[in-house]
């Protein structure tokens, strides 16, 4: 059903309507898209057009030396990046995969039993339990979930002792490790939400069928479950690819060591870095930064850097994300 009817389209009261409504819709599509056209520019600047006044919508003198010199960084090189961008790549897909890997095979099994093998009664139950970790905020649960990295498996420095000795319990510690990061992870009620939704619409007469032809429930949930599910698998894929991608203050508590830290880590270090070095030009090390033409530049194509793997991931995506959108709306 179209927004404006197409019965007196013609009138010029409808066109100048029509034509409003066209024009706010671009404009707001413009104030959307120009902080990355902003970014993109200013990483293609020199350092001293970075300051220019007025600035510039278009670089006078584009220069790749930003992307060139983060590329080429060696050891110690400059402030917070103490190693090519690509090993902060390298870590930040490592937190990515590792979390995608584990949560959602496991969310979206929780999800199948919860809708297809427990009775309504256990579904109940379970369901509000599963869900329930929605209502406790996040920064509620950093403490304790610190202390199980750091205590694991037990979320207290008070380690307890062996029955009947006095030898504590052995313990690990997970900190400044990439397992600090995936971990607490491996588990999401709100994907949760999203399989279950999901699952609860496929008729259960299919599966019932399927039962008694003999097959298992693991050979019922990929061959019947998988190939139906495609949009809200691409849904939640990209849900987490995006949460994990761009994850900030978990990292930055957990992780300590400049050889770990992700995008995101070594953005908000860089960021901090240069506006120390605003307020203290006279750095020798800044001075050479500024020599090398490095300023804001920098930190808007360290930006653009993370930016494009999301992108990508949408594009793969794109169509089943739509399809599972249109899904959604019509239920």
């Amino acid at each position: 059903m179209s927004l404006i009817p197409r019965v007196g389209r013609k009138k010029i009261s409808m066109r100048f309507l029509i034509g409003a409504i066209i024009a706010l819709l671009w404009f707001g599509v413009a104030l959307h898209l120009f902080p990355v056209w902003w970014m993109f520019t200013t990483s293609m600047k020199p350092g001293y057009e970075v300051f220019k006044f007025p600035p510039t919508l278009w670089p006078a003198h584009p220069s790749l030396i930003a992307y060139k010199l983060f590329l080429s960084l060696s050891a110690g090189a400059y402030g917070p990046f103490m190693y090519p961008v690509q090993v902060y790549m390298k870590n930040s897909l490592i937190y990515t995969g590792g979390i995608m890997g584990i949560q959602i095979p496991i969310t979206c099994l929780m999800a199948y039993a919860l809708s297809k093998l427990y009775s309504p009664r256990w579904t109940r139950f379970l369901f509000l339990v599963c869900i329930g970790t929605m209502l406790i905020p996040m920064q509620v649960s950093l403490i304790p979930r610190y202390l199980l990295m750091r205590y694991f498996p037990f979320i207290t420095r008070n380690i307890p002792n062996i029955p009947f000795t006095n030898i504590p319990f052995p313990y690990h510690n997970f900190l400044d490790s990439y397992w600090a990061v995936i971990l607490p992870a491996i588990y999401s009620p709100f994907y949760l939400l999203l399989f279950k939704g999901f699952f609860d619409t496929i008729p259960s007469e299919l599966i019932n069928a399927a039962r008694l032809d003999g097959a298992s429930e693991l050979s019922i949930f990929r061959r019947i479950i998988l190939p139906m599910s495609r949009p809200v698998f691409a849904v939640v894929a990209y849900f987490s690819f995006s949460a994990a991608w761009n994850q900030f203050m978990w990292p930055l508590i957990v992780v300590q060591k400049n050889k770990l830290y992700s995008l995101s880590i070594i953005l908000y270090k860089f960021q901090s870095h240069l506006t120390s070095w605003r307020l203290a030009a006279t750095d020798p090390e800044s001075a050479r930064l500024l020599e090398s033409g490095m300023t804001y530049n920098g930190l808007m194509a360290v930006a653009v850097i993370q930016s494009i793997p999301v992108f990508i991931i949408f594009i793969i995506f794109r169509e089943q994300l739509m399809t599972g959108i249109r899904l959604r709306g019509f239920k």
